[in-house]
């Protein structure tokens, strides 16, 4: 009396119990695995990657996910689209990069950095990640900033004496007009000039006439 002999389970197949007698196994490799011949229990493709399909033979049937999608998990039929706020340059990747501070990345599903988009001057943002320009925060009223894409307050510099900004968000400070000063820094308005002064436009002091 001889045994008979046992066949591997195919690839694209796996079988997970003992005494199986046909040669589908235990069944039809599960989305988001993959079986080689002989599998014991499907094997999951790994983050980053994704199987839509059942019975897939191979790891190559793990595909990779898209420039601006991905997966954190294994074992996923699908990938992610990237958020509003971030963006995947590359193919298989687990994780999208945040929007670089200084702006914000409006689109979803965004391949590059190339969808960033700068705070306008006179505002600045801290924050990574960001997916409107709402995130781009004011300078006070009494400093101004020049730069786009500020990433930082530390740009919203003060008016020196003789300039003003009276409300937030400017891009630069406004000379005081002809016939009142300022002679502090970071002011929001000028002062009137003094009896018996004069004072030139932008003055930082009166004059005595």
């Amino acid at each position: 009396f001889s045994v008979p002999e046992c066949n591997l389970c195919p690839a694209g197949y796996f079988g997970n119990t003992s005494g199986l007698t046909v040669s589908f196994c235990s069944g039809q490799c599960t989305r988001g695995h993959f079986c080689e011949m002989g599998t014991t229990n499907p094997e999951p493709c790994p983050p980053g990657r994704y199987s839509p399909v059942f019975g897939a033979p191979s790891p190559e049937f793990c595909l990779p996910c898209a420039p601006g999608t991905y997966q954190p998990l294994a074992a996923q039929e699908f990938c992610i689209t990237c958020p509003a706020g971030s963006f995947s340059p590359d193919v298989g990747l687990a994780a999208c990069d945040p929007c670089p501070r200084g702006g914000y990345c409006e689109e979803a599903g965004a391949a590059t950095r190339m969808v960033w988009e700068p705070c306008p001057a006179g505002s600045f943002n801290p924050n990574n990640g960001s997916n409107s320009s709402a995130a781009c925060e004011l300078c006070p009223a009494g400093t101004a900033s020049a730069m786009r894409g500020a990433g930082s307050s530390d740009t919203c510099a003060p008016c020196r004496p003789g300039t003003v900004a009276a409300a937030a968000g400017l891009s630069e400070c406004a000379s005081c007009g002809g016939g009142t000063y300022q002679d502090g820094t970071g002011a929001t308005g000028c002062r009137n000039c003094v009896s018996g002064h004069y004072c030139a436009k932008g003055a930082a002091a009166p004059l005595p006439c």
